[in-house]
C-alpha cells in the first residue's frame, strides 16, 4: 500500500524497525527524567504503548509485530486469541497494563507507517489524523475487544486507507 504523503513534521520515523524505534523511545524518556518535560507529547506516549504491545504479543502469545503492512494480519491473530482466550476485563486498565489501549497505539502507529497521517488529541480521545479524517483507533479495539464492533482490523485498516485523494 502507497503511503500518503503528509505535511506534519514528525520526529519518529515509523516506518523504521522495532529496535530503532525502541532506541528513539528510551532516547526521549531519558531526557525526559533529565527535566525536558517538553517532549511528553501524544506522539511518545501512544509510540511507548505501541512498544508495550508488541512486547506483549511478542512474550504472551509468541506472536512477532513490526510495523510493516503485514503486521496488520498478525494484528488480527491477536484479537483472536485475546478474544478466544482472556476474560475481557483484563483487558482494559489496571494489573493487565492496559492491553486495549496499547493495542490502539499499535494499530494507531500501523496506520501512520503504512498509510501516513499523525497522532492528534481530540476531546474524544487520542486520534489518527489521515487526510483531515480522523481514525479513533483505540476505541475501535475496544468495541472489537468487547465484541461491538463485527468489522476485523484488517477491514478497517483498508478503510482508513481510503482517505487517499
Amino acid at each position: 500500500m502507497k503511503r500518503l504523503d503528509t505535511s506534519e513534521s514528525r520526529t519518529v520515523d515509523y516506518s523504521a524497525d522495532v529496535a530503532s524505534l525502541e532506541r528513539y523511545y528510551d532516547n526521549r524518556f531519558d531526557l525526559i527524567k533529565k527535566g525536558n518535560t517538553d517532549l511528553v507529547t501524544l506522539e511518545l506516549v501512544m509510540l511507548g504503548k505501541a512498544l508495550d504491545f508488541i512486547h506483549f504479543a511478542g512474550s504472551k502469545l509468541g506472536i512477532t509485530l513490526d510495523t510493516s503492512e503485514t503486521s496488520v494480519e498478525k494484528l488480527e491473530e491477536v484479537i483472536d486469541a485475546l478474544s478466544r482466550g482472556v476474560l475481557q476485563d483484563n483487558l482494559f486498565s489496571g494489573d493487565s497494563g492496559d492491553i486495549a489501549g496499547n493495542m490502539g497505539g499499535y494499530l494507531g502507529v500501523l496506520v501512520i507507517a503504512n498509510i501516513g497521517g499523525e497522532w492528534i488529541d481530540t476531546e474524544n480521545g487520542a486520534a489518527v489524523n489521515v487526510n483531515d479524517r480522523l481514525a479513533y483507533v483505540c476505541d475501535y479495539i475496544e468495541k472489537r475487544l468487547l465484541g461491538m464492533s463485527e468489522l476485523d482490523v484488517i477491514s478497517y485498516f483498508r478503510s482508513v486507507s481510503l482517505v487517499r485523494q
